[in-house]
């Protein structure tokens, strides 16, 4: 069978031009998709990684020092940021190393906490043992 083709048409090597055109223009086409796509992907994974650095610094788990205890709160110097924070705890707070009672001024505690309103809330506290490697020991 042979390609007809137009008749005013340049050949090369039995291709004509514009068939030559079309298959430049379609690699070409694919080459900017995989292009654009690329970029795409970049600034989403930037974006999602962006978040998840953002959502990791409000959910670290503060390491301090105990410096008030009352029923319903504890306040706790901190190690691993500057300041201190009062948690407020309830019978659903969590304890681990120790119970509420075991939580004194002097104690070193890890706390698992969650915002409400402005209001930090210990769902969980870790009391860490006197041989901790934080702080300046545990409890008193």
């Amino acid at each position: 069978m042979t390609d007809v083709g137009d008749p005013g048409e340049e050949r090369v090597d039995g291709v004509s031009e514009s068939r030559g055109r079309s298959v430049l223009g379609s690699v070409g086409l694919v080459v900017v998709g995989l292009l654009l796509g690329v970029g795409l992907g970049f600034v989403v994974g930037w974006k999602v990684e962006q978040q998840r650095v953002i959502d990791d610094v409000t959910n670290i788990r503060p390491v301090g020092t105990v410096s008030a205890v009352t029923d319903t709160s504890i306040t706790v110097e901190l190690l691993t940021s500057t300041g201190d924070r009062t948690y407020a705890v309830s019978d659903a707070t969590v304890f681990t190393g120790g119970d509420q009672d075991d939580v004194v001024k002097g104690s070193i505690v890890l706390v698992k906490n969650r915002s409400d309103g402005g209001n930090r809330r210990a769902v969980e506290v870790v009391l860490l043992p006197d041989t901790t490697t934080f702080g300046k020991g545990g409890g008193g």
